[in-house]
């Protein structure tokens, strides 16, 4: 049993792997795949279906079982509910041509077609994806069950089965939820480093049109999985008063050692981008408001001790005003500019309340972390 779950596990890794490499290879986007993208990805998660059912694992002298469920459920994770329905059409079909049709094959591949259904449902809900996965799981497993009493008599040897089953398959969803986001969030970070940043941009940060087209991608993506997607708009306090005294260059030096310094004090994955003149945005996914609320504050605090160095040797200390939003959390926006537009008032009450605070959406009650939070 141990060296077929170890192959079972193999063919899911090289699955994954394979995945990936197309997603690269290709730019398919798994946040906002297209109906093309969508249905490549059914026929795709099908076939390795149907590879699982060929390499099923024994539980005793007569009983096999197999992972094809959980290649379902990924597709409905990450690619939504239409793959899911391929996928679990092409599997429930595999199952009668290679076992033949019966009875039996009919009712298992309804089965799994029920699956597909249900994870396709889930996958619409807001829940993080490795409770999706779990939930997902345990859903197939009841089903699974009831496919069991239907075709077994016997009923303590079904429960037994049953049972291993549903071990092996818990563990295998959590590891192959983990590797499938360790495979998702590395396709991220390649496609943003191989992401021009603007060209002639003094802070080497993606520009404005950069900035629109981000938002607006992780915003669909957010809407696709369920998920938070946070805003932070970053604005130097008196940057006029700079440029006036000590020159536009001098400006220009400000901004790059901010551009710097958000940089280091965002999360590696955030997306730190220059949306004109001195206002910087940030772009969080996955971030709790809370979690906003530190971020923003870590930000405005490390700007506020930072000291800008100018050409001239003038050290300077300055400070930032910083407005934030969160979907769904301030706003249950419905476009990523309702988003954009709530954290810039946001950013215009820090303003005209004082300066070099984080201000946040109303109804929010973040810590308190020395600064007036408004």
């Amino acid at each position: 049993m141990l060296n077929s779950l170890f192959i079972n596990f193999c063919i899911l890794a090289t699955f994954l792997y394979i995945s990936g490499w197309l997603t690269q290879r290709y730019a398919l986007s798994m946040d906002t795949p297209s109906l093309k993208v969508k249905i490549y990805a059914g026929i795709l998660f099908g076939l390795i279906g149907q590879i699982m059912m060929l390499h099923s694992f024994p539980i005793d002298m007569n009983l096999t079982a197999d992972l094809r469920h959980l290649v379902m459920m990924v597709a409905a994770i990450y690619f939504g509910w239409i793959p899911a329905i391929i996928s679990g059409l092409l599997i429930g079909f595999g199952r009668m041509v290679i076992f033949g049709v019966s009875i039996s094959s009919v009712i298992i591949g309804s089965g799994m077609l029920l699956i597909a259904v249900i994870s396709g449902w889930i996958s619409t809900t807001r829940l993080d994806r490795m409770t999706k996965m779990q939930i997902m799981n345990a859903g197939s497993m009841v089903i699974h069950l009831l496919v069991i009493l239907t075709n077994m008599t016997d009923h303590e040897r079904a429960f037994i089965f049953f049972i291993t089953q549903l071990v092996v398959s818990t563990i295998a969803a959590a590891l192959l939820c983990l590797l499938t986001e360790h495979t998702h969030a590395a396709n991220k970070l390649l496609l943003q480093i191989n992401t021009p940043a603007a060209p002639g941009d003094m802070t080497n940060l993606s520009h404005l049109k950069q900035f629109e087209q981000r938002l607006s991608e992780r915003f669909l993506e957010a809407q696709h999985f369920g998920e938070r997607l946070g805003l932070i708009i970053v604005d130097i306090d008196h940057f006029k008063k700079i440029n006036d005294t000590y020159g536009h260059e001098a400006g220009d030096a400000v901004l790059l050692q901010l551009g710097n310094v958000m940089k280091e004090h965002a999360r590696s994955f955030d997306e730190v981008s220059r949306s004109g003149g001195d206002e910087f945005t940030v772009l969080v996914p996955e971030a709790t408001p809370i979690e906003m609320t530190a971020i923003a504050e870590r930000i405005r605090e490390a700007v506020e001790k930072h000291t800008f160095l100018l050409h001239s040797g003038t050290k300077l200390h300055l400070t930032v005003s910083v407005g934030v939003a969160v979907h769904p959390d301030t706003m249950m926006a419905r476009q990523a500019i309702e988003l954009l537009e709530q954290a810039d008032q946001e950013l215009y009450r820090a303003k005209n309340t004082g300066r070099n605070k984080v201000c946040i959406a109303p109804g929010l009650q973040p810590p308190n972390f020395g600064v007036p939070l408004q």
